[in-house]
């Protein structure tokens, strides 16, 4: 059973917040942040582009919020950069039923693992 349609808008929107807060102060050249809805949760996105460039040259996916079922859970991932689509479980904070101690790792990023090239 896919998460309850509250749930699902209530990730969606704190991901919206993240990423509106993330690109509202940075340069493109830094890179734009962005997300996507998959069932149970986001994923996160980093657009790359080239100098003087308003085109995205390339996206790279960064993390993940997923709500674990069987543990009752939300779960945060950092992409694995040696293999496309793998998910690492984040070493900090990998679980919490509180949904916002997770974003707020992620937005945070005090050990530099999504954002930071």
């Amino acid at each position: 059973m896919g998460l309850v349609s509250l749930l699902q808008r209530q990730v969606e929107s704190r991901a919206e917040t993240i990423c509106r807060g993330r690109n509202q102060n940075l340069p493109a050249e830094l890179g734009k942040a962005i997300f996507e809805p998959i069932e149970n949760g986001v994923v996160f996105f980093k657009q790359h582009y080239l100098l003087d460039s308003a085109h995205c040259d390339y996206t790279s996916q960064v993390a993940k919020v997923h709500w674990d079922e069987t543990n009752s859970q939300w779960c945060l991932f950092i992409a694995d950069t040696s293999e496309d689509d793998q998910w690492l479980p984040y070493p900090y904070l990998a679980q919490s039923t509180d949904l916002t101690a997770i974003m707020r790792e992620l937005d945070k990023d005090p050990k530099s693992l999504f954002w930071d090239d």
